[in-house]
């Protein structure tokens, strides 16, 4: 690569995903997130990429293939926990939920959403999300779920 070319390249971080689409078929690979994220400290990560405005993400399998992933046809994208914690930081309150996607399948785990003291439930909650993907923490995997693959959801204990 020419010195005039490297210049202009933009420095990506690979994520290591399973993406589950709509239609049940599963993929695993690696996604290519910015090292810097925009609107927090750190790098970005996967939900970044997954909410940001373009309709396509690239995706490199084991093989080296490389597959252009139309993000409306993801149910859900499974990644490791994010190490540390930085929801007291942020203030975020955890709301433990049970998420059943159009395929029937269930996806259990926390939440940690923005709550408003005025608009506390659930249902106020999703209502009120503009992304497209949101963050479920399981006990073993960061879950992220498209919303509009989601059939129904309830609070659990």
């Amino acid at each position: 690569m020419s010195d005039a070319t490297s210049e202009y390249r933009i420095e990506k971080l690979r994520r290591a995903v399973e993406l589950t689409l709509a239609n049940g078929q599963r993929l695993a690979g690696d996604v290519f997130v910015q090292s810097t994220a925009r609107f927090r400290p750190g790098p970005a990560d996967p939900l970044d990429l997954l909410n940001d405005d373009e309709s396509f993400l690239p995706l490199v399998i084991g093989s080296g293939d490389a597959f252009l992933v139309q993000k409306a046809q993801i149910a859900v994208v499974g990644t490791r926990l994010p190490e540390g914690d930085d929801a007291v930081d942020r203030a975020l309150v955890g709301m433990n939920v049970e998420l059943t996607l159009i395929d029937g399948s269930a996806h259990v785990g926390s939440l940690f959403l923005e709550v408003r003291a005025t608009r506390q439930r659930l249902v106020d909650v999703l209502n009120d999300l503009s992304s497209p993907f949101l963050a479920l923490f399981t006990a073993d995997q960061l879950r992220l779920v498209n919303r509009r693959h989601i059939a129904y959801a309830r609070p659990v204990t």
